[in-house]
């Protein structure tokens, strides 16, 4: 509707210059022609360029709405997302990150409310095997596959007790999740092991707890206490330990890809360690007063 407006506008424009000229009978030969000519051409310039980016602008809408609806839209998943950037930390910078409002899991209500996310996957549109600089910083477009960042995540848990849930889907559509009541990372000098995780509750099993204590280690850093590194095996970065009983930063792979290879996203109390996941959500938020222990 709108873009036939803006035609509309244009050729009215333009029907009446031409008419007011022949009316008046005006010579605009020489510089005077070419000094309106010029103008009418950046004025149709101008109006196809708007064109072009509305039509862009409003295909990029659609695909972002079917990713979302592809990504989150299970039965047993109630959710209601919104994005917000720039939103801005106590104390720090700026940061970009997603806000996601879960009405509930299933039956569980006591995970509903506004979660941050700071990992997620659901397509294999964004490379995981990045450098220790990449996931120190983040990397990836907040309203797609991204990883927020270990220093925004460690700036984000210092502030007061943090909670954490991961959502994930199998490829035959089943959801569920992981929910720790705490959790906490350290330092980047602490390589930013996982400090404390609290009690599970949920559908997935508890596959994090054999992490605590866990550094990060990338392809560059290694911090496992595996003989080799783990990163470099599984290419992607994680919470490494002797490998790991849950990996959510792997290749992505369909399970056609994944015969009898330990390749892809893995929870292993969920999926096993050979058929791989086809969407994970680590997401935090902190804790009111009146639920801390």
């Amino acid at each position: 509707m709108f873009l036939t407006k803006v035609l509309l506008v244009f050729c009215a424009v333009k029907l009446t210059i031409h008419q007011q000229l022949n009316c008046t009978n005006v010579d605009l030969k020489g510089l005077h022609y070419e000094l309106l000519l010029t103008h009418l051409t950046e004025i149709e310039s101008r109006i196809q360029t708007t064109l072009q980016e509305i039509a862009q602008n409003q295909s990029r809408q659609l695909e972002e709405l079917k990713l979302r609806a592809s990504a989150c839209g299970s039965p047993s998943l109630a959710l209601d997302t919104t994005g917000r950037i720039n939103t801005l930390l106590p104390g720090h910078d700026q940061i970009h990150f997603h806000r996601e409002t879960i009405s509930g899991i299933g039956t569980d209500r006591t995970v509903g409310g506004e979660w941050v996310l700071f990992q997620w996957r659901f397509n294999g549109s964004l490379l995981f095997n990045r450098t220790w600089s990449e996931y120190r910083a983040g990397f990836g477009d907040t309203e797609g596959e991204h990883w927020l960042g270990l220093d925004n995540l460690h700036q984000m848990l210092s502030k007061g007790r943090h909670e954490l849930l991961v959502v994930m889907e199998n490829f035959n559509g089943t959801t569920a999740y992981a929910h720790y009541d705490m959790f906490s990372i350290g330092t980047e000098l602490e390589r930013y092991a996982i400090k404390t995780i609290g009690k599970y509750r949920g559908t997935a099993g508890d596959s994090l707890s054999y992490h605590i204590g866990s550094k990060f280690t990338t392809y560059d850093q290694d911090n496992d206490v595996h003989a080799s590194n783990c990163a470099s095996i599984y290419n992607g970065g994680w919470w490494f330990k002797d490998c790991h009983s849950c990996y959510l930063n792997g290749d992505y792979v369909q399970p056609s890809q994944n015969t009898n290879i330990e390749r892809g996203l893995i929870w292993m109390s969920f999926t096993g360690p050979f058929r791989p996941l086809k969407s994970s959500k680590m997401m935090v938020r902190q804790q009111s007063s009146k639920n801390e222990d």
